[in-house]
């Protein structure tokens, strides 16, 4: 018997399954974070598993800038690696609270992406490949951004069209599907 986890209103594609008769013990599956020998081991030989999510805040979509590689100083959404045995929609929101303070609501799915980057956190010379769950959301709350990110800047309608030239392509396209479903009134 295969169990599917459906939440309303979020993540309408993406479902989680659990196999094995339905009773699989997710928390048996966290870990505690890799040791930072380990993650870079990781980093260097497997593809990293990420979600991003644009964030709908003061009237347009939060984009911010990246202190450390990959995309260092490029315009990028809230987002990074999924944490294992963390449900999708949890795990979003822990890091969207770590990386900016703010909640989210209203969460969905835009659709995934793979990124490659010459460049890496680590200076292992591999780069960086990852396969990114890419959302949309409503941010609420007080924006803080943590010591990895900097400059934060609203992107409406209004101003896109004078950036969206200087954007990375993936930020482009989602910025594309996301902009469209900003709510002036639910802000």
């Amino acid at each position: 018997m295969w169990k599917t986890y459906k939440y309303p209103a979020t993540c309408e594609l993406m479902k989680e399954y659990t196999i094995e008769n339905g009773k699989v013990d997710i928390e048996k599956l966290r870990s505690k974070p890799l040791s930072k020998k380990g993650y870079i081991k990781a980093h260097k030989e497997l593809v990293i598993l990420c979600h991003d999510v644009f964030i709908q805040y003061n009237g347009g979509i939060l984009l911010v800038s990246r202190k450390n590689y990959p995309a260092k100083e490029f315009l990028w959404a809230i987002g990074g690696k999924i944490k294992r045995g963390v449900r999708l929609e949890e795990s979003l929101r822990n890091k969207v609270r770590e990386e900016c303070g703010l909640k989210l609501k209203d969460i969905k799915e835009l659709g995934c992406a793979r990124t490659f980057f010459n460049t890496d956190p680590f200076g292992h010379g591999k780069g960086t490949d990852t396969l990114n769950l890419v959302y949309f959301a409503r941010g609420k709350g007080k924006l803080k951004l943590d010591s990895f990110h900097e400059t934060p800047m609203i992107v409406t309608r209004e101003n896109y069209a004078e950036i969206k030239n200087s954007l990375h392509p993936y930020i482009k396209n989602f910025m594309d599907l996301a902009l469209p479903l900003v709510n002036e009134e639910n802000n």
